[in-house]
């Protein structure tokens, strides 16, 4: 049982056949902020203080042209929601989509989505890092793959309101 995680500790940690890099983040509010790349996502490993629990975090914009249009559209919003609310229900920790100023916000106001899973000393070990960076990199890439796969319906000016071709 861990009861203090260092920097030095979590790079120990790494599985470096998974993770493809480590980065050292200067901040000054934090006891230490690495980026990890684990297929070509990005990951913070986050401690904000000595006794705080290691935050892992995983962000996904809707940078994209068909992410925006896709967050516009009413109906396409909601499909996009059906398609990641099973993972973003199964994966670790919380989500939260945040707008330009990263605040809190609706689905169809976000510029990005957070997952976040913290891990506290007494919990951390090898294994749940891994599981944890593991976990929040698959849900973030179900995110892209589904937002990339999913179109807004465009508009035809050959159906009937009902959406049926006349």
């Amino acid at each position: 049982m861990t009861t203090h995680v260092t920097t030095d500790q979590v790079q120990w940690w790494l599985d470096d056949t998974a993770v493809q890099s480590v980065t050292a983040e200067d901040e000054e509010e934090t006891e230490f902020n690495l980026r990890v790349t684990l297929s070509r996502l990005p990951i913070h490993l986050i401690k904000e203080y000595e006794q705080g629990p290691l935050r892992v975090v995983g962000r996904n914009a809707f940078d994209t042209e068909r992410s925006r249009e896709l967050l516009a559209d009413d109906e396409a919003r909601g499909q996009l929601l059906d398609r990641i609310g099973p993972i973003l229900a199964t994966t670790p920790g919380f989500y939260t989509f945040l707008d330009e100023n990263d605040d809190a916000c609706e689905l169809r106001d976000a510029e990005l989505i957070q997952m976040e899973h913290r891990l506290y000393s007494e919990e951390t070990t090898q294994q749940a890092l891994m599981d944890s960076v593991m976990a929040i990199a698959s849900g973030m890439r179900y995110i892209q793959n589904v937002v990339s796969a999913t179109r807004p319906d465009p508009p035809n000016e050959d159906r009937d309101d009902d959406g049926t071709a006349e």
